[in-house]
């Protein structure tokens, strides 16, 4: 998410001028906001070995879905063989599995869960154009797939930044065993609240498409789901301040839910925290 947001702002700061004089309205598309590649790239034997090298105990599954337009859709069932529980990991923007998730996907395997994650379409290894929709239904079908295929005995559903969103949708819909967010915001209306200036917020008004306001992590906590939730955030996150990390907890309704508030650290390196991989340990152990 992170480069998106800084290209976003600097769009926004460039035409404050504009909008002064002309009165403009900034318009966020899914196109301009939603990450993409010009081709889907297939994985390479030495990344899957990388991955094997990392977790020598689990066994790595390459996974290729059809979604229901016929897209192909490309990642890793990782397979703990002393563990029933899979913990389902959705990125964030821009967030391939090769080669940004190496040593994310490393450091949750020593949760000793499976683990499934998978390029969503339009990046990485999947193929397809994304947009909300689409990325909410291909986030279904993967979970249907599972529980189909694997049949887990317990579902931890895990989203970093854009990716909290496609797990906050998904355990509005589906009985899951916890929600984990991670660098997350409440809504689309709070994120840009928080990342707009006070200065430019007199003369800009901001249009964006349905769909980004229809996913709102806020209003699932608060009215959908009451499972165990853990909330990850990081003191000195510029890309998603922590206040909206501590609005989402305090509006969620689950009678099991936690904070961590990961000091010294930005939007990146929550995992790398020893004190937070052990709270996330306990969190998933309690379950």
């Amino acid at each position: 998410m992170q480069n998106t947001v800084k290209q976003f702002i600097t769009v926004v700061m460039i035409s404050t001028a504009m909008l002064i004089i002309s009165g403009c309205t900034v318009r966020l598309t899914e196109a301009s906001f939603i990450a993409h590649d010009k081709a889907p790239v297939a994985f390479s034997t030495e990344f899957t070995q990388a991955l094997q090298l990392a977790m020598p105990n689990n066994a790595i599954i390459p996974q290729s879905l059809e979604a229901s337009d016929h897209v192909k859709l490309n990642g890793f069932f990782i397979d703990n063989p002393n563990s029933n529980t899979t913990l389902v990991f959705y990125q964030g923007n821009g967030m391939k599995i090769q080669p940004h998730c190496l040593s994310a996907l490393t450091t949750l395997s020593t949760l000793n869960t499976d683990i499934l994650v998978m390029d969503r379409r339009g990046i990485g290894a999947s193929e397809g154009k994304p947009q909300i929709k689409n990325i909410l239904s291909d986030a279904q079908q993967q979970l249907d797939y599972l529980q189909q295929h694997f049949q887990p005995e317990k579902i931890i559903l895990h989203g970093y930044s854009l990716g909290s969103f496609i797990a906050a949708d998904l355990a509005r819909n589906n009985k899951v065993d916890a929600l984990v967010l991670q660098g997350s915001a409440t809504n689309a209306d709070d994120w840009v609240d928080e990342k707009t200036p006070w200065y430019m917020a007199p003369f800009m008004t901001l249009e964006m498409p349905q769909d980004f306001r229809n996913i709102d992590n806020q209003q699932v906590v608060a009215q959908s789901y009451s499972g165990p939730l853990l909330v990850i955030a990081a003191e000195d996150d510029k890309e998603v301040p922590p206040a909206l990390a501590e609005k989402l907890f305090a509006a969620s309704k689950s009678a099991n839910k936690q904070l961590i508030m990961v000091p010294n650290v930005g939007h990146q390196g929550m995992l790398d925290d020893v004190t937070t991989m052990q709270q996330y340990q306990d969190f998933i152990t309690e379950l």
